[in-house]
């Protein structure tokens, strides 16, 4: 299905797969940061931009009395998508001598059947509030054969742990597949425009792939329907081609599109700006409604973590800047295999069942 701009701007979600940012770990270029947004390529908006960055805690407003009792960072939301382009604008562009066919690695997530957890939250600030899995109750029905390799419990066994590659996280199957065809193979991530939600991927160079460009691109495609994705995209010095493989109608198929490219610092997964240093959570220890508020940042930014790596906490927990309050806390980042919340890219968080089960 081919969109036109005017379609494609209607669809929010269709419209991410033009906007999202691709960022890979290329072999023998390094760290990258491509997007397609159009916003890139139009006119900056340095007064727009400043009011944003104010809103988000680079700016200061009020009394000097006041901007020295609180000069305090913010907690770390998603960004405005201006300031993700300002950042990216700024930064030194980058020219690929080689097309990257990348392939995303999202698997199909479905909602927990689980009831809900219990949130504990330390008032001492000592750890940042967490869930408390229930397990969920003895299902009498055998499961099938494809549930049971799922993890699905049976009737007087001890339930099995989820294999990775029938999980959410399927970078590693996908990575094994291009390896496989292609030789070296890059690790990465498609982000939101406003760093609002994660997704694993893996990518490939298009001539280690095949001889042909058809033949690497179908070879990328047959990877992306065993592995139940939506598409397969293409970066280069071609710009941005997006190709769906059928399995969702709303990814359109996208030709030619301008791609700036740039070598992406060593930082924050989570920060919209380049050198913002660590990032704080948002939400703490002292009601309900911070405490779920916390627990659903905690999953974002340990889902982020689990794509990409972190050049500032590395995942984990660090103390409280001089100018920062003790709470609340940033926590160790979860891992891979015990992630519970996805913040997925229509903008839904969903519990799902952690890859290893509740203990």
């Amino acid at each position: 299905m081919h969109l036109g701009h005017d379609s494609l701007d209607s669809d929010p979600l269709a419209t991410s797969w033009r906007d999202q940012l691709i960022e890979l770990d290329l072999p023998g270029v390094g760290p990258i940061t491509a997007s397609a947004d159009p916003g890139l390529f139009a006119d900056a908006q340095p007064a727009q931009f400043a009011e944003e960055q104010g809103a988000e805690g680079g700016g200061f407003r009020g009394d000097a009395e006041e901007e020295l009792a609180y000069r305090r960072r913010r907690p770390t939301t998603p960004p405005a998508p201006q300031i993700v382009r300002n950042t990216l604008r700024d930064r030194r562009p980058l020219e690929l001598a080689h097309s990257w066919l990348v392939v995303p690695a999202l698997g199909p997530v479905l909602p927990t059947l689980s009831p809900e957890g219990t949130i504990v939250a330390d008032l001492r600030g000592n750890q940042a509030p967490f869930e408390v899995r229930t397990q969920p109750p003895e299902q009498p029905a055998r499961p099938s054969r494809e549930g049971a390799r799922a993890g699905a419990p049976v009737e007087g066994k001890p339930r099995a742990v989820r294999p990775p590659a029938l999980s959410w996280f399927r970078r590693p199957a996908v990575a094994a597949a291009l390896r496989r065809r292609g030789g070296p193979v890059a690790l990465g991530a498609l982000v939101g425009n406003q760093r609002d939600w994660f997704e694993p991927a893996a990518a490939a160079r298009e001539d280690l792939l095949a001889s042909h460009p058809d033949q690497a691109l179908e070879s990328a495609l047959l990877i992306a329907v065993e592995q139940g994705q939506g598409a397969v995209l293409r970066i280069g010095p071609g710009g941005l081609d997006v190709f769906p493989t059928g399995a969702d109608p709303r990814i359109p198929e996208l030709m030619g599109l301008d791609l700036l490219v740039t070598a992406r610092p060593a930082q924050c997964p989570l920060q919209g700006v380049d050198g913002a240093g660590p990032c704080r959570p948002h939400g703490g220890p002292w009601i309900r409604a911070a405490h779920a508020a916390q627990v659903d940042w905690e999953a974002r930014r340990s889902q982020a973590l689990s794509v990409q790596g972190c050049g500032v906490c590395f995942g984990e927990a660090l103390p409280p800047e001089p100018d920062q309050p003790p709470v609340p806390r940033l926590s160790q980042r979860s891992p891979v295999v015990e992630i519970s919340r996805l913040h997925l890219r229509g903008g839904e968080v969903v519990r799902i069942d952690p890859i290893v089960p509740p203990h």
